[in-house]
């Protein structure tokens, strides 16, 4: 026997060898019994219905409502002079009239109509001419009028005041408006009165003038 055939057969020897250890391994793991673990079960949820709360009951109490601050509006202060208390004046008449109701002449009424008659009102003094201004009353003669030799006159109205000064001056009419410009001017700035009275009071007053521009 060669070399050759004695390495050959000792190798068919290990190779069958190894085939055989593969094959009982398989076969002992093929016959083992299968070992599972147990499969922890996990946890368990439950659901259930949870019913809604019925609201609460409307309550029958009323909110009392707050009390409301009256505006208060201040009464007007003013002062009420009452006429003295006393007997009655003289001027006073009385007239009783009898008003008969039925034609029995039962049920009288009287009705007393009483008439005030009012005290006389003050006599009226018109205001004149202050005469310590007389020579005040008579305005400057325009210069080109009286160098014209124009002659002519103007009719004033003027509200004299309780101190006597001209307090309004209306030109009603003028021959010319030079004429009426002096005499207005000259009223407001030095035409003096005395004062018309209303009893002992003095008061305002109208009057109309007439101021004349004569060439002498």
């Amino acid at each position: 026997m060669s070399y050759v055939s004695e390495n050959r057969r000792s190798n068919f020897t290990g190779m069958g060898a190894a085939v055989l250890v593969n094959g009982s391994i398989i076969l002992a793991v093929a016959l083992s019994p299968l070992i599972v673990e147990p499969r922890m079960p996990g946890p368990i949820t439950i659901g259930r219905n949870i019913p809604d709360e019925p609201p609460p009951p409307p309550t029958s109490e009323k909110k009392e409502a707050k009390p409301i601050t009256p505006i208060v509006v201040p009464k007007p202060i003013f002062e009420t002079i009452l006429p003295p208390v006393g007997p009655k004046p003289t001027t006073d008449q009385e007239q009783d009239i009898t008003n008969v109701a039925d034609g029995n002449g039962g049920d009288d009424a009287t009705e007393i109509v009483r008439e005030v008659i009012k005290p006389p009102v003050p006599p009226f003094k018109a205001a004149t001419r202050d005469p310590r201004f007389i020579r005040s009353f008579q305005p400057d003669y325009p210069v080109g009028m009286l160098q014209r030799e124009i002659e002519g006159s103007v009719t004033i109205r003027v509200l004299i005041g309780v101190d006597g000064r001209v307090r309004q001056a209306n030109v009603i009419r003028a021959t010319e408006a030079e004429f009426a410009r002096a005499t207005e001017r000259q009223a407001l700035k030095a035409w003096r009165f005395k004062p018309a009275m209303r009893g002992d009071q003095a008061v305002e007053d109208w009057q109309t003038l007439t101021v004349r521009f004569d060439i002498n």
